[in-house]
């Protein structure tokens, strides 16, 4: 008796889901969308993948010339510290010989 009450609670709990599951709930307002509008619809997600890709690769790209940039700037830095360096050193010397 106990297990044929069991059973029939699973079976009537797994019913109740089958059938919410098999029947789609009606949307309020709902109306079909023409071949246009799907149209439309598919082109516009197409757009917002290639802009999406477009960000990816500008993401990739970015980084890379942003190291390339910061590269140089400590290239740069480093001349400006020699040319620095040699005047005090010839600012130096002639302040010696004076």
């Amino acid at each position: 008796m106990r297990n044929a009450a069991i059973v029939a609670v699973l079976t009537i709990g797994l019913t109740g889901q089958a059938t919410a599951q098999s029947n789609p709930a009606p949307a309020n307002g709902a109306v079909a969308a023409s071949r246009s509008e799907m149209r439309e619809l598919i082109e516009a997600t197409q757009a917002a993948a290639k802009a999406s890709r477009e960000n990816v690769d500008y993401a990739r790209v970015v980084p890379d010339l942003l190291y390339q940039i910061l590269t140089k700037l400590d290239k740069i830095e480093t001349k400006l510290d020699k040319v620095e360096t040699t005047l005090k050193e010839t600012q130096a010397a002639a302040a010696r010989r004076r």
